[in-house]
C-alpha cells in the first residue's frame, strides 16, 4: 500500500506520492492507474516529491496516459507539501524536468513561483516550423482556420484567442484536433483565451495527454506572456481559470514569470497498485 495525499490547485487534481515511498515502482504505470477516475484515485496526473538537499527538492508530474511533463501547479502543491512538512524553509528551489524554480511560501498562504522565459523557438516549443509561430496559422480543422501562437513555459502550448470562449462541446472537438497536429511532435495543449482587459485573462484548457481540465498554471503562464507581447508590455495579469484565478507577472513578455495561487489538501490515504 502506497501512502498519497490528493491536492488540488485551481481545479487541477493529483495524487501526490513521496519518491520514498515509490521505491521500485514504474512511475509511468503508477500515473495510469493511479489517475484513472474509475479504479483508481483520479485526478489529471501524479505528482512525485523528493528530497535533494538543504532547501532543495526535485518534482516529477506524469500525465494520466503516463507520459512525463511540466507542471505549473504541480510545482505549487509540491511547495505547499515541501514546507508544510519541514522538508523545506519558505523560500527554496524545486527542481523539475532538470529546470531549477525558485519556490516561496508567503505569510497568507499563497505560493509563488519563478519559471523561465516564454520561447517561440520552434525548437524548444516543439513545433515543426522554419520561423516562430505567433499571431499565425496554427492549423485548419473542418475548414476553419485557427490563428494562434505557439510557445513553451516548461511545456508546449499552444494559445488561440477568441472573442467568446468556446463551448464544451467545441473544446471537446477542436482540442484533440490540434492536440495531435502533425506540426507538433510531443503534442501541444491548447489554451483558449479571451482577453477581458490589459490586466485580466480568460481560457479554457485543452490539456495534451489529459483532456479539458480546470485549470494549467503553464497555460496561464503562456497565455499571459502571449498577451503582454500582443499589448507591448509586462506587469501582472489576473488568468481566470473555470477552477479558479492565479495571477502572473513578468516585468515584459520576455522576461522571467511568476505565478502565484494556492493549493489545498483535500484528503490522503493508502493506494493498492493491482
Amino acid at each position: 500500500m502506497i501512502p498519497f495525499w490528493k491536492y488540488q490547485a485551481i481545479g487541477n487534481d493529483f495524487p501526490f506520492f513521496r519518491e520514498k515511498d515509490t521505491a521500485g515502482i514504474n512511475l509511468r504505470r503508477l500515473a495510469i492507474k493511479a489517475a484513472d477516475r474509475k479504479f483508481g484515485i483520479g485526478g489529471d496526473g501524479i505528482l512525485v516529491l523528493g528530497k535533494r538537499g538543504e532547501n532543495l527538492a526535485e518534482l516529477q508530474m506524469f500525465n494520466p496516459d503516463g507520459t512525463e511533463d511540466f507542471c505549473g501547479n504541480g510545482l505549487r502543491i509540491a511547495a505547499k507539501f515541501a514546507f508544510e512538512n519541514k522538508l523545506v524553509g519558505p523560500k527554496f528551489t524545486l527542481l523539475h524536468r532538470d529546470v531549477p524554480v525558485l519556490a516561496e511560501v508567503l505569510s497568507n498562504g499563497r505560493i509563488r513561483t519563478t519559471l523561465g522565459i516564454a520561447s517561440y523557438d520552434p525548437e524548444e516549443v516543439p513545433v515543426q516550423s522554419e520561423d516562430e509561430i505567433y499571431d499565425d496559422l496554427i492549423g485548419t480543422i473542418d475548414g476553419v482556420e485557427y490563428i494562434g501562437s505557439a510557445l513553451t513555459t516548461g511545456s508546449t502550448h499552444s494559445i488561440i484567442p477568441v472573442e467568446k470562449l468556446p463551448s464544451d462541446r467545441e473544446v471537446a472537438r477542436i482540442g484533440p484536433e490540434i492536440e495531435n497536429l502533425p506540426i507538433f511532435p510531443d503534442r501541444t495543449s491548447v489554451i483558449f483565451t479571451r482577453t477581458i482587459g490589459p490586466r485580466e485573462l480568460e481560457i479554457r484548457i485543452w490539456e495534451r495527454g489529459v483532456g479539458e481540465t480546470l485549470g494549467c498554471g503553464t497555460g496561464s503562464s503562456a497565455a499571459a506572456a502571449d498577451h503582454f507581447r500582443r499589448i507591448g508590455a509586462g506587469g501582472d495579469v489576473v488568468v481566470h481559470n473555470p477552477g479558479g484565478d492565479i495571477v502572473v507577472s513578468m516585468s515584459k513578455w520576455n522576461a522571467p514569470l511568476t505565478i502565484e495561487g494556492t493549493a489545498e489538501l483535500i484528503y490522503s490515504g493508502h493506494f493498492q497498485m493491482t
